[in-house]
C-alpha cells in the first residue's frame, strides 16, 4: 500500500459567478500544484437551480452538490488541508471543514455574510475590497478585528476584487494576492 502521509490538499469552493478558471483562483491552484498540492478544483454553478440573487438559498443546495463530489475523498490521507473560497463558496468551505471535522487552513476571498461564523483566529485570512457591496466592509473590519483574523482589504475595488477602470490596478491587487497565496 502506499504510504500517503506528509501529502498536502488544496480544495478550491468558487463563487456564484467566479469559476475556478478565474485569476484568482486559478493562479491559486497553480501555485499550490506547484507547491506538492494535490488540487481539487470544485464546479457547482451550472448545477444551481435556485434564483442567482438569493445567496443563502444558493449555499444551501451547493453545501449538498459539494458533499456529494467531496464524500470520495480521504481526507484522512493528508497532513495539510487548505481551502481557498470565493464569495459564497466561503460560507460553504467552512460548512465543509465543520461536517467532516476537518482541521484546514482557509483564504477567504470576498466572503459573504454567511461565512463570518468560520473565521478563526490562527487559521485563515481574508481578503475583500473596501467597495465590497455583498458584505459592508465595515462590518467585515470589525468582524476580524474581534476575532483576531488577518484581514486585507484592497481600495477602490469591490466584489470582483477587479478596479472598475484600471486594468493595471487590477493587475496589481492580482499579484498583491498572489504573494499571499505563496506565503500561506
Amino acid at each position: 500500500m502506499e504510504n500517503k502521509q506528509g501529502r498536502k490538499l488544496l480544495i478550491e469552493f468558487p463563487g456564484r459567478n467566479y469559476s475556478c478558471d478565474r485569476p484568482l483562483l486559478y493562479y491559486c491552484g497553480k501555485i499550490f500544484a506547484d507547491r506538492g498540492y494535490d488540487v481539487i478544483q470544485l464546479d457547482y454553478n451550472f448545477r444551481l437551480r435556485g434564483n442567482k440573487d438569493d445567496i443563502p438559498s444558493l449555499i444551501e443546495e451547493s453545501k449538498e452538490i459539494v458533499l456529494k463530489q467531496l464524500d470520495m475523498v480521504d481526507f484522512s490521507s493528508y497532513d495539510d488541508i487548505v481551502f481557498v473560497s470565493k464569495s459564497m463558496g466561503c460560507a460553504v468551505a467552512g460548512f465543509c471543514e465543520e461536517h467532516y471535522n476537518l482541521r484546514a487552513r482557509h483564504v477567504f476571498l470576498t466572503p459573504v455574510d454567511a461565512s463570518l461564523k468560520y473565521m478563526r483566529r490562527g487559521k485563515c485570512i481574508v481578503i475583500a475590497g473596501k467597495e465590497d457591496m455583498i458584505l459592508e466592509s465595515r462590518k467585515l473590519k470589525i468582524y476580524c478585528v474581534g476575532q483576531d483574523v488577518p484581514l486585507k482589504q484592497f481600495e477602490e475595488v469591490g466584489h470582483s476584487l477587479e478596479h472598475p477602470s484600471d486594468i493595471n490596478k487590477t493587475f496589481a491587487i492580482l499579484m498583491v494576492i498572489i504573494r499571499m497565496f505563496k506565503e500561506f
